[in-house]
């Protein structure tokens, strides 16, 4: 964040909407409505743009030489972040013999999900918004160690079969489940 003039605590902000996509779900716009009804050190001075700004934050594209280990999505800056934690927590007897891979679909409302989000099949009922897979990497243990997104016309199997994370290369297999619609 070196050159960044952010005034706003970006942790605390990117930690309410994590907080809040754990606890009930949904957007930015329902977690700055939830976050009043909780005391929570930090909260109280974030309005509803510091988070659309932390997230964004978020999902800002690496710089081109960062872009190693790329598969259907440009590397992001969270992804550096689940890079990091994830070696953060490995210990020498870690191992990724086998790791769990889910994914789902969901939909876009609002002006949000033009660069990621496609129109197509909706199990929700939705075909006229936008649409995106979302797949989450498990451990052996249950542990996450990374999510990813496409558009909504990648089959289900294709992202875990089409070229690792940087974090997925030592695993020999994948168990794979997606939701059939």
């Amino acid at each position: 964040m070196r050159g960044r003039k952010f005034e706003f605590d970006v942790e605390r902000a990117i930690f309410l909407t994590v907080l809040h996509r754990l606890m009930v779900s949904g957007s930015d716009r329902f977690c700055d409505k939830w976050r009043r009804d909780h005391l929570i050190p930090g909260f109280k001075a974030l309005d509803l743009h510091h988070l659309y700004r932390a997230t964004g934050f978020l999902w800002e594209h690496l710089p081109d030489h960062a872009q190693d280990g790329q598969t259907l999505t440009a590397r992001r800056i969270k992804d550096k972040i689940e890079e990091m934690l994830f070696a953060k927590n490995r210990s020498l007897l870690s191992k990724l013999d086998l790791v769990f891979f889910d994914t789902t679909s969901i939909y876009i409302e609002g002006r949000g999900g033009r660069d990621l989000g496609r129109r197509g099949f909706s199990k929700d009922h939705r075909p006229d918004l936008h649409q995106m897979v979302v797949g989450a990497v498990l451990d052996d243990n249950g542990r996450p160690i990374c999510c990813e997104m496409w558009p909504d016309n990648t089959p289900e199997g294709l992202p875990a079969s089409s070229g690792n994370r940087t974090c997925l290369s030592p695993s020999k297999e994948y168990c794979s489940h997606g939701s059939g619609g």
